[in-house]
This record gives C-alpha cells, sequence and structure tokens, in this order.
C-alpha cells in the first residue's frame, strides 16, 4: 500500500510539471523569422537558452510522465509475472534518476556560473546577471 501511495504522489507532482511546461511558448529561434529582428551574435545565446529550456522542460518532463503511465500501466497488467514487476520498477526507478540527473545537473551548472560570475557571497548581495543572461544583449530579450 505505501509503495501505490507514494507512486500516486511521484505521478501527481510530474504531470503538474507536465502541465506547467506547456507554458514555455517562446520561439526556439529568436530571430530571422516574420515580424523577427535580424540575427546576431546576442541571438546565438538565446537559441542555446531557449534550447536548453526545451529539452528540460518541454521533453524531459512529459516524457517522463509517460513513462512513468506505461510503467504503471505494466505494473498492474503484470498479473503476478515477477519479470514484468521488475521491469516496471526499473522503469521508475530510471526515470526517476533520468530526471534527478537532468536537473541537478543544471542547478549545478548554474550555481557554478553564477558563483564564477559574480564571487561575492556575502549577505544580501545580489546577482546583476544570471549565465543564461548576456549582459550586452539586454535589448535581445530574457
Amino acid at each position: 500500500m505505501k509503495i501505490v501511495i507514494v507512486l500516486v504522489l511521484l505521478v501527481n507532482i510530474f504531470f503538474v510539471g507536465a502541465a506547467s511546461a506547456a507554458f514555455i511558448t517562446d520561439p526556439l529561434v529568436p530571430c530571422g523569422g516574420d515580424s523577427q529582428p535580424e540575427c546576431n551574435l546576442c541571438h546565438l545565446w538565446r537559441l542555446g537558452s531557449n534550447i536548453i529550456n526545451f529539452i528540460s522542460f518541454n521533453l524531459a518532463i512529459p516524457i517522463a510522465a509517460l513513462l512513468f503511465v506505461v510503467a504503471g500501466v505494466l505494473f498492474l497488467t503484470s498479473g503476478g509475472d515477477e519479470s514484468r514487476v521488475t521491469k516496471a520498477r526499473n522503469i521508475f526507478t530510471n526515470t526517476v534518476i533520468g530526471l534527478v540527473i537532468i536537473f541537478a545537473s543544471w542547478l549545478l551548472v548554474d550555481t557554478l556560473i553564477k558563483t564564477i560570475a559574480n564571487p561575492d557571497t556575502t549577505p544580501g548581495s545580489r546577482l546583476i546577471y544570471s549565465w543564461n543572461h548576456f549582459p550586452i544583449c539586454s535589448d535581445v530579450g530574457p
């Protein structure tokens, strides 16, 4: 019973993440299209940020939610077959590990680059720029 409760909570958490991922609707390529500015070096920086956000939020979370559903169906329809139960548990485990790797690596890189960019760690100090915003490209957008 504990496993079922934990799995329901995990699936609900990831479905909320999948629903919020739908709000990231910026175009992947931020320039060169109709009613868009001409491309320059600043847009290349923004393109990289858009690709990272697209993979992290618009792909990883919905795919993880789909894998949780597949593993849940496999678990429920196993009929006591130990190999199918093991396969479902492996899918659950590997999906959670994959999500942890994706978001922990993003957090590690974000923290490292913010620390290098602004080594002032005194309480109350603020970061002027985040790593995915090029300081000289403030007119390109967030």
